[in-house]
């Protein structure tokens, strides 16, 4: 399957992650636990996601294979036990932040709706959820395809959100001091 995906579908799914888990999923908890100073912790995750960004980069030049992750697992610690173990622990995390995009894909999504909240929020979950494995069934072009688009949009809604509450921004609140946010 070389050569199915390109610079911009494995750089969008890198960046997509981050954007979907690191700030729609994760924002609102990030603010409450960090107050004025989420920035910082912004800016240092950040830095810690250039530096994975770099690593991976590097380990893919220096063994060029489909397997990603995996395959730097096995160059580390060869087919053995571990290997495995870490394999499952690793697909168990892609399990984890699926639930956590669509967990926070539903309560937005609800959240719009006027009503039934419940249902709405459980329908959507499941909409995405099965959305997403079935994008998947269609192969590595189509889900590369699919996740361009999708950084597409989230792009342009974080551009525009950002636009807009620019404005909004009560400076004096990003105090490193902060640590409440009403």
């Amino acid at each position: 399957m070389a050569g199915v995906w390109g610079f911009w579908e494995v750089f969008s799914i890198g960046v997509g992650g981050m954007i979907g888990g690191g700030i729609f999923a994760t924002l609102g908890l990030s603010l409450e636990l960090a107050g004025g100073a989420a920035p910082v912790a912004f800016l240092l995750a950040g830095l810690v996601a250039l530096m994975t960004s770099y690593s991976y980069a590097k380990l893919s030049s220096r063994y060029p294979s489909s397997g990603g992750t995996i395959e730097f697992l096995v160059r580390a610690y060869g087919d053995n036990t571990i290997t495995g173990g870490l394999t499952i622990m690793l697909l168990s995390s892609y399990t984890v932040m699926i639930a956590l995009y669509a967990y926070a894909f539903g309560s937005y999504g609800a959240n719009l709706l006027l009503g039934h909240y419940q249902l709405a929020y459980m329908l959507l979950v499941v909409l995405v959820i099965s959305g997403f494995t079935f994008v998947n069934f269609l192969g590595a072009f189509v889900s590369g395809r699919v996740e361009l688009a999708l950084v597409a949009f989230k792009t342009m809604v974080l551009l525009m959100v950002a636009s807009v509450g620019l404005g909004m921004v009560e400076w004096a609140r990003l105090s490193l001091g902060d640590s409440s946010i009403p």
